[in-house]
This record gives structure tokens, sequence and C-alpha cells, in this order.
């Protein structure tokens, strides 16, 4: 039986009944739209799409597949910073082990450098006690050297002496002088070592840092995708609407969901079993139309003499689906989705409108 909104069972047949009747059914359906179109604004946009928050989530979550490519890409670029991060921070521990080599070695030549310092104070006050005792005793004088010596000899030997002890101590100190600065030189010289293992370190951490920043920034965008994702597979009519894989069992969940009739099982079977009886979509070429329904909508096409339509996506199509079901004539199905506990009522509801699907059962 022909009806308003929609075309027969799967099979495409139908009857044609009296002309009067299918001239009062055309007036009535007329009628029908006229009131529809009306309310299609507000009300369609509240079913079909919930709060108006809803397109803006759409607007913000772009399409699933482009969702899922971005997703790709960015644990492609996390992978990649990561090994970064790892040829980075072998390279940072490199230089860290560096500076504690380079650190220790200057802590050696300090050292060096210290008691290099302390002998060379320690010559320096010994000469100097000895010149202050000779002075002070006035003892071992040039001419005292002579006039004790009982020859000449024993002068020059003392004078010998004497000339031994002044040329150590000299030696003694040049000596001293040489080490100590050449522990004061390997001093500077690691001194420099360390500040250019410093450096080498800084600028390791710094492209640490840098990775380890990009690796965040990845890994926030990758949530805020996954989240996205999630709430797009999560909500049914975004999935409509963002071109990602239906099947008829999201097609009935955006459906109910649309309709604002709770997500229970006993609905989506039945709204599934009525998919499989209509043959909308997936048994035909009435593209995005499972339940077969006649609705005009913008860009759609005709799919057969009834006026089943072929819709242009997921979204157009269940708008039209919601469309078509609430424009009056289908208060019984309505009805039973509304309740949710009864998947056959919902099916025998459908039976008894004028949608003209026919009797099936959801257990089948």
């Amino acid at each position: 039986m022909l009806r308003p909104g929609s075309w027969g069972a799967a099979d495409g047949r139908y009857t044609f009944v009296d002309m009067d009747v299918w001239n009062l059914m055309r007036r009535l359906l007329k009628t029908a739209l006229a009131v529809a179109v009306l309310a299609a604004a507000g009300a369609v946009c509240l079913a079909l799409l919930g709060p108006a928050a809803l397109a803006k989530d759409h607007d913000a979550t772009g399409s699933l597949a482009e969702l899922q490519k971005e997703a790709r890409r960015t644990r492609a670029q996390m992978e990649r910073l990561n090994a970064e991060m790892k040829v980075v921070t072998q390279k940072w521990e490199a230089a860290r082990q560096r500076l504690d080599q380079v650190n220790a070695t200057l802590v050696q030549a300090q050292r060096q450098l210290t008691r290099s310092r302390d002998q060379l104070d320690r010559q320096r006050a010994l000469v100097a006690g000895r010149m202050r005792t000779m002075y002070k005793t006035g003892e071992f004088t040039w001419l005292d050297v002579i006039t004790s010596a009982s020859s000449l000899t024993d002068a020059e030997t003392v004078t010998d002496f004497l000339r031994e002890i002044s040329l150590q101590d000299l030696h003694g100190e040049v000596e001293l002088q040489r080490l100590t600065g050449l522990a004061r030189r390997d001093e500077h010289a690691v001194e420099e070592d360390r500040q250019q293992a410093v450096q080498a370190q800084a600028e390791v951490e710094n492209q640490r840092f840098a990775v380890d920043q990009k690796i965040a920034e990845r890994a926030a965008l990758l949530k805020d995708v996954v989240a996205r994702i999630k709430k797009i597979l999560s909500a049914p009519e975004l999935l409509m609407k963002a071109g990602g894989k239906v099947t008829q069992v999201t097609w009935a969940q955006a459906f109910v969901k649309s309709l604002g009739a709770p997500m229970t099982a006993d609905n989506v079977a039945a709204i599934v079993a009525w998919e499989m009886a209509e043959g909308g979509h997936w048994y035909n070429t009435a593209h995005y139309n499972p339940l077969n329904t006649t609705q005009s909508m913008p860009g759609a096409t005709v799919f057969n003499s009834v006026g089943v339509k072929a819709y242009t996506s997921w979204a157009q199509g269940l708008k039209a689906s919601v469309i078509t079901i609430r424009n009056g004539y289908y208060g019984g199905i309505l009805d039973a989705l509304r309740r949710g506990n009864d998947a056959q009522a919902v099916a025998d509801a459908v039976a008894a409108s004028p949608w003209g699907t026919g009797s099936f059962s959801p257990k089948h």
C-alpha cells in the first residue's frame, strides 16, 4: 500500500488503490508536509542533532577519516621524536660523563697546584729563615770565614759550602716555581675543557628540552584527536556526519537517538529489523535511505516510480527519515520507541502504520 513518506518492502512491490483514495491521501500528504516544513527547522535540529552544540561539535570534529589520518600522522611523528629523543639522551649522557671526568681531572689539577704552591712557600720560608738566622747571629760572614780559616783551603771549602747551599736554595725555588707554573697551566687547561663540557651539556640539554616539548605537544594533539574520534564513535548522529563507516546497527542507533527515544537493545533491534524489511541502501540503490522514505531533500534523486529517494549523504538520509516519522502519521511507532522495552511492539506499530512495510519480526 502506498503511504506518505515511504515505499514498499525490500522487493519493491506495491498495489494501486482506488483513485479517490489516492487523491485523498495525496492531499493529506501535502498538508502534513506543509506542517512538517514549518516545524522542520526547529524540531528536526533538536531531534536529529540534539542541542545546538552538536552542530558545533561536527564543525570541530571534521570527518572521521581525516581525524584517523591525523591520529596516525601524530603517532608517526611521536615515534620519530622518541627516536630523536633517544639519540639526544645518549648524547646528553655522554656529555654528562665527559663533564664528570673533566671535573674530576680539574679537582686533581687544583690539588696538585695547591701542593706545588705549598712546597714553594715552604722552600721560600726555609731560605728566608736561613737568611734571617745568618743575619741575626752574624755567623758565616765572608770576613769571619777568612779570619777563622786556618788556611786558604779551609776558607775555600767553607765558601764553596755556602755557595752550594745558596745554589741549592735557588735551584729548589726555580724548580718549584716551574712545577707551580705547570700545575697552574694544567688547571687552566682543564678549566677550559670543563667550560667546553658545560657548554656541550647545556646545548644537548636544550635539544632534549626542545624535543621533549615537541613530544608533549604531539601527545596533547593525539589525546585531543583520539577524544574527538571517540566522541564521534560514541555519538551515532555525529558518525553520520563525519563520513565514517555506517552499518545497519550504527544507523539504527543514530535514528533512535535522533528521535530522542531510549537507546535500548529492543529499540535498536527493532530498527535494524525494519531496515532489513525495507531493504534500503544495502539491498537497493536508494542510497543512504535504509527505510526507503520518499521525503524530498536538496539534491536527492528519485529511486523508483513511487518516489523513494536516494540521498546525498548519511546525514541527509537520517534527517529525511526523522522528518518522515515525525510528520504526524506515525505516532504509534514513536510511542513504542519511547517505551523502548518491546522490539516486537515497535515492529507491530510499523506494520499497522501507513508506512507500508508490512509485518516483520525483530527476532529474524
